[in-house]
């Protein structure tokens, strides 16, 4: 029997830019990468922070699944969410296809937090051969408009839970 990892370190920024390796300042522009490691089974998703320069240089990363542009906070300031509400539609409609396991725990979590946000909506669920399948619709959907489906992968509450505060320190920028 295979054991799933639902461990994602992508927590907290490092302070220094991942292709240069020189220091982000606050005030200073910069890009947050969201990036898959094929190479690391234990954390397959990765918070990365780039200079402009670091991110316009031959170092940018490859599997990139999403990125924002976003200034480094002071240490004593008040965080600030780094990504809009339309970024992470985005985010979860381009995640649609891809079958790979710990991109369908990513897309379900991230559906979740949406809902919860009030951005999408559950009409709906159905199983097939014990696949759970929900189907949402985005904010403002016109009327006849086909659901989107997201596959439920069954995560423990526990699992879920470790999931969301880790997705969601990527996702308010915790610096």
């Amino acid at each position: 029997m295979s054991r799933i990892s639902t461990t994602w370190d992508i927590g907290r920024s490092s302070g220094q830019c991942a292709a240069t390796g020189a220091p982000l300042v606050a005030g200073q522009a910069c890009i947050v990468a969201l990036v898959e490691r094929e190479d690391d089974d234990a954390a397959p998703l990765a918070r990365l922070d780039f200079s402009e320069d670091g991110w316009n240089s031959p170092q940018r990363p490859k599997g990139v699944i999403a990125f924002w542009r976003a200034v480094v906070a002071a240490p004593n300031e008040k965080r600030r969410g780094f990504v809009d509400d339309q970024t992470l539609i985005d985010l979860f409609e381009r995640l649609g296809a891809d079958e790979r396991p710990h991109r369908v725990r990513f897309r379900f979590v991230l559906m979740l937090l949406l809902v919860r946000k009030r951005l999408l909506r559950v009409t709906g669920t159905e199983s097939d051969k014990g696949v759970e399948v929900w189907h949402v619709l985005p904010k403002g959907a016109a009327e006849g408009e086909q659901p989107m489906p997201v596959v439920n992968p069954k995560l423990d509450e526990a699992a879920m839970k470790e999931v969301t505060e880790q997705l969601g320190e990527v996702l308010d920028g915790a610096w």
